[in-house]
């Protein structure tokens, strides 16, 4: 009944091993790319500009242009929404800061070592490994200024993860050793779904689903859950909070299991001025 999360660098065989756990505990295989089609159904938005949302490294003045703040939290709210069912091997790193809390996920992070990184994309393309080098350094600079950019982590830090597996550094047959010491860590007691840590991995789905229904009014907002109470940490124009706060509430208490919510206003210093408050 756990779940388990693997997140890799490029061309670590990391997703291998994510698809190989998971068939070997028959548990299910799921990735943030996989979980696009369902995203592209429910919001309406193209699989190709989702994709796109993943891969682009930030630029220029602003993170993302206007509308892909909002695709993150369309693409986290289904990944969250999709784990509650437990018995997955999900592979990525879209909402891995979102499920810290959740005892019951064992956090795997999978390393190796640039050169047999940079093997491993020659191999595949059949190309020199000159122009694999540069590929490999170029997709981990990408991978490593998106995750800044939107969860302000580096994804690299082992103390994001319950196990940390350097492959280069495992003799013999890295992979199968790899996929064993995976299976052995999560038969622990501690990754055994349990009430609390069931009911975080609900928090978590209902405080998504939160920032999507709202996510067209600020898609920057805060939001945290406790068993249908919702706390929402948001900014405003002092003279439109009220308009905002009672928008959000109406907007909220649609959504099934909201029992109550709060509306904390953080007023805008910068609005203010610009409004002549």
């Amino acid at each position: 009944m756990s779940i388990i999360t693997i997140s890799a660098g490029s061309y670590s065989n990391g997703r291998q091993i994510a698809k190989s756990a998971a068939k070997r505990l028959n548990y299910e295989y799921v990735d943030s790319e996989n979980i696009l089609p369902l995203v592209s159904k429910e919001f309406g938005v193209s699989e190709s500009k989702l994709m796109q949302t993943l891969k682009e490294a930030p630029s220029g003045v602003g993170m993302f242009s206007k509308t892909k703040p909002e695709y993150i939290i369309f693409i986290e709210t289904l990944i969250a929404e999709y784990l509650l069912k437990n018995n997955i091997v999900y592979y990525g790193v879209v909402g891995l800061p979102l499920i810290q809390e959740v005892s019951h996920v064992c956090k795997v992070q999978i390393i190796a070592d640039l050169e047999g990184r940079i093997k491993n994309k020659a191999k595949l393309d059949g190309g020199s490994e000159e122009k694999a080098r540069k590929a490999v350094i170029k997709e981990d600079n990408q991978q490593k200024k998106w995750s800044e950019a939107v969860y302000n982590i580096n994804t690299t830090d082992p103390n994001l993860y319950d196990l940390v597996i350097n492959i280069g550094h495992i003799k013999d047959d890295d992979f199968e050793h790899a996929l064993e010491t995976i299976i052995s860590a999560v038969e622990h007691k501690k990754f055994q779904p349990m009430t609390y840590s069931l009911r975080c991995m609900k928090n978590v789905a209902m405080s998504c689903r939160v920032r999507t229904t709202l996510a067209d009014i600020d898609s920057k907002m805060q939001v945290k859950s406790d068993e249908g109470t919702v706390y929402i940490y948001t900014k405003a124009v002092k003279k439109k909070a009220q308009d905002k706060v009672l928008e959000m509430k109406q907007k909220v208490m649609r959504i099934e299991e909201v029992k109550h919510i709060e509306v904390f206003i953080d007023y805008d210093l910068f609005a203010k001025v610009s409004h002549g408050q």
